[in-house]
């Protein structure tokens, strides 16, 4: 990712509302390549937000629908995001217009980065590695 950083006192705030997402996904391991186009909606509940995304997803010689789920959960800056079951994912500060995480996921482990570039738009990196994936993630979120 670039530099650019464009700083958010609130992360919940900023997060709110619909995005468009465009994905690119790259697996090492089979070779094979793919995008991922749709939207996601951050949801205000009590206590954060709930996010969904929705969209199709090609990959290799699979077309078909794809969607997932997760809780943000936090009233500002620091937000602990979780999978839609409640298991912790990784926590998100966007203060400084960008954030690193990791998350270990059985024997793989999740790299990931996030890059806000302008009030209406921000980049998710995720690079997935270990004996069972060896995968790349670049997500475009652009504010509807």
């Amino acid at each position: 990712m670039n530099d650019v950083r464009y700083p958010v006192p609130d992360t919940i705030a900023y997060l709110a509302g619909r995005w468009r997402l465009d994905r690119g996904l790259t697996d090492a391991r089979a070779g094979q390549t793919g995008t991922f186009t749709g939207f996601g909606e951050f949801v205000p509940v009590p206590g954060g937000l709930d996010y969904t995304e929705r969209g199709e997803l090609t990959f290799g010689p699979h077309r078909g629908p794809a969607w997932r789920r997760l809780r943000y959960r936090g009233d500002g800056a620091l937000v602990r995001v979780e999978f839609e079951d409640g298991r912790f994912f990784h926590d998100l500060d966007l203060r400084g217009g960008a954030w690193s995480v990791t998350h270990p996921c059985r024997a793989d482990g999740y790299a990931g980065g996030f890059r806000v570039t302008s009030a209406d738009s921000f980049v998710q990196d995720w690079t997935v590695t270990g004996p069972a994936k060896d995968l790349h993630l670049l997500t475009t979120f652009d504010r509807v």
